[in-house]
């Protein structure tokens, strides 16, 4: 039996909205980086623009230490106007581009501490239709099965850098992008761990185990 079938993805297609239950300030502002890592895999990151709601099943992250880890754009606590998001308190965006592909990090630990999770991969579940229009003519399985392609899918551009993706406690209304819980609980057995992709630079860091995936 596959992911697909273990979490019986055909049947969360259908799952109603009012099923989210989009994350607390705190899940992201926590110290324990690995641990917010395994916990974002089975979220639903979600966007909400005027064409319409887009979004799926977190399915790849890689995390990235900080000031300590050579793979991190914020290594020996390097603070540029680029990289400013990182040193916010956790739960907002840093996006950034990559060899022209958009990428989306989310920071996590509190203030001045710049550590972050970089999305790389999700499981279309809502606007489907729309991520392909967005992606042209490719199959559904790879839509967003990658970092420059899941921001394509959902419509994520540099104007997301530094949002939110928290519950507001101010707003009745869904943001214009956020994760969401709902409620699947993964197994050890359904997570893969390995090095992160396309740091060779990284020394020491390279061949750490900071890439968590579903086994799909």
């Amino acid at each position: 039996m596959n992911i697909y079938e273990m979490l019986n993805i055909e049947a969360l297609k259908t799952l109603s909205l009012g099923k989210l239950e989009i994350l607390e300030e705190s899940f992201f502002t926590r110290s324990n980086l690995l641990l917010i890592c395994e916990e974002l895999l089975g979220k639903v990151l979600l966007t909400n623009k005027t064409e319409g709601l887009s979004g799926g099943l977190i399915s790849e992250v890689e995390a990235y230490f900080g000031s300590v880890d050579l793979a991190s754009h914020a290594y020996k606590n390097k603070r540029t106007k680029r990289n400013e998001p990182l040193f916010k308190s956790g739960g907002i965006l840093y996006i950034h581009t990559c060899h022209g592909h958009t990428m989306l990090n989310v920071v996590t630990n509190r203030e001045n501490i710049p550590q972050g999770i970089l999305i790389r991969g999700i499981i279309p579940l809502i606007g489907i239709d729309l991520m392909k229009q967005r992606r042209g003519s490719v199959k559904e399985v790879d839509l967003a099965n990658g970092p420059g392609k899941l921001t394509k899918a959902l419509g994520i551009t540099m104007y997301y850098n530094t949002k939110k993706v928290y519950r507001d406690t101010t707003d009745n209304y869904m943001s214009e992008i956020c994760i969401a819980n709902i409620g699947i609980k993964l197994e050890q057995c359904m997570i893969e761990k390995t090095p992160r992709i396309g740091i060779d630079y990284a020394k020491q860091w390279l061949n750490q185990p900071l890439r968590f995936s579903l086994l799909i």
